[in-house]
């Protein structure tokens, strides 16, 4: 039984068809919350997510998008950005959107796993790899599942707690430690195992410049440009740096 599991697409729909084009041999595939906010791919990538069978749980992105007032206090590019994806997104969409799964334990493969998105009740509100154990075993609840899977900080880690294995399979759509590449992973025969692929963002790059609400912030535009190409998802700073000279993906 092979099982793919992904994580944090964030509407890049170009990473998300390179991973389940090579991995195209799989039983079933777990996604662990966040679809397109915010990316210039929405339909795109809902297509694809429509398409894959197995257990789609929620993300933090996802439950916005089904509370909109939530964006009042984002800055006005951003705003924008929001506003685009909320528009543009087809009542296909929008009816996976709302039948995404909650968290909780399922049985995937054979395996007894806890399907998180990886939001923690304090802040800092991610877990991390260098995460304090107590912190990162929160996740877990009071569940005894042997494997607990989580996104949200969009970085490849696995620690185990307790006896429990805690892992993140990174993300598909937005990597943050300086490298451009699509982040999964497999289980195979009960054991986790991290991957990543490479993909064209020349798709992406376009989607992005045809939405005319970021015509007038062309210096937002240009950082999300910058952003992607770099691997540094959400800018090339701390934590993200000392990670990528750790190693980390």
């Amino acid at each position: 039984m092979k099982v793919l599991v992904i994580a944090d697409v964030h509407g890049n729909a170009e990473a998300l068809s390179a991973v389940l084009e090579k991995e195209r041999d799989v039983d079933a595939t777990v996604f662990l919350g966040d679809t397109v906010l915010s990316g210039p791919q929405p339909n795109e990538t809902m297509a694809l997510l429509g398409k894959v069978d197995g257990i789609l749980i929620e993300g933090n992105h996802d439950v916005e998008m089904r509370e909109p007032e939530r964006f009042d206090a984002w800055p006005t590019p951003w705003r924008a950005y929001a506003k685009w994806i909320l528009d543009t997104l087809e009542p296909a969409g929008w009816e996976l959107l709302r039948g995404l799964r909650p968290e909780g334990e399922y049985e995937v493969g054979g395996v007894r796993v806890l399907l998180h998105h990886g939001v923690l009740p304090d802040e800092p509100r991610q877990a991390l790899p260098d995460t304090a154990d107590e912190r990162l075993a929160a996740l877990a609840g009071v569940s005894d599942c042997p494997m607990v899977l989580f996104g949200h900080s969009h970085i490849q880690f696995r620690r185990t707690i307790g006896g429990k294995e805690f892992i993140n399979p990174g993300s598909v759509g937005q990597p943050r430690c300086g490298r451009r590449v699509a982040c999964y992973g497999l289980i195979e025969d009960g054991v986790f195992r991290h991957c990543q692929v490479e993909y064209d963002p020349g798709p992406w790059l376009a989607a992005l410049d045809g939405i005319r609400p970021l015509d007038g912030v062309p210096e937002f535009r240009g950082w999300l440009k910058k952003a992607l190409l770099s691997g540094y998802g959400i800018g090339e700073r701390e934590p993200w740096t000392r990670f990528a000279r750790e190693g980390y993906v």
